[in-house]
């Protein structure tokens, strides 16, 4: 069994470090797109979820270590996977539980029937792959916040025009973040492109002698005429 200091400890540190990174990520807030944000709180709640739940799992029992590590990994699946909108907080809750109670069933298992050596070893190796997931989850969140970003015309969520679907129109080339955006806007372009110049006015330019708008959509002749 492991010390209940101990698993106090190493628990606060847990909680600790992913508090930092999740407040050291928040300057990529503008950058970060729903798919990274819902990676951040399937990582913050999983991964603290599973590394609280064990170690107090390790020194107590199955209902106090679910209870803890659950109740943890919800907070910080919830909290910081907001950036990702509402499916930042549900990836972020539903991943919590899973990780609590997979921590808190490990550590109590290991309790009563490797006490000894194996929680220590365990303990450890749950200790390393707790900080590299974190520093994986920054890392990633990083790149995503070097690489320029695109709006997909339809749905108004960031991708990434790397790794994006696409379809050109009017000699440009749109991103989108699914197949289903990509067909719609295929159907209707125009009404897509108007939608998209309303909610952002001040990206757009007006060529003085066509007056062609410079994200490539063109009015119709009845909407030349109509002024």
């Amino acid at each position: 069994m492991l010390n209940l200091t101990v698993a106090i400890i190493a628990s606060v540190i847990v909680m600790l470090i992913s508090i930092y990174a999740g407040v050291y990520l928040s300057r990529y807030k503008s950058s970060v797109t729903e798919m990274l944000g819902m990676m951040i709180g399937m990582t913050q709640g999983m991964m603290t979820g599973i590394a609280v739940g064990y170690f107090i799992g390790a020194a107590t029992d199955m209902f106090i270590s679910n209870l803890v590590g659950v109740i943890v990994g919800l907070v910080f699946g919830v909290v910081f996977g907001k950036v990702g909108g509402l499916m930042g907080i549900l990836n972020g809750g539903m991943s919590a539980v899973m990780g609590g109670m997979m921590g808190a069933m490990l550590g109590v298992m290991l309790q009563y029937l490797y006490d000894g050596w194996a929680i220590d070893i365990t303990s450890v190796f749950m200790g390393i792959i707790y900080v590299f997931s974190i520093i994986g989850m920054v890392r990633l969140v990083q790149q995503g916040a070097a690489t320029q970003m695109e709006t997909d015309p339809v749905c108004r969520m960031k991708v990434n025009p790397k790794t994006a679907l696409q379809y050109a129109f009017q000699n440009q080339t749109y991103s989108f973040c699914s197949a289903s955006c990509q067909r719609a806007f295929a159907q209707t372009p125009e009404m897509f492109l108007r939608k998209a110049l309303a909610v952002s006015p001040a990206n757009v330019s007006l060529t003085p002698v066509t007056g062609v708008i410079a994200s490539g959509y063109e009015p119709s002749a009845t909407e030349k005429q109509n002024g």
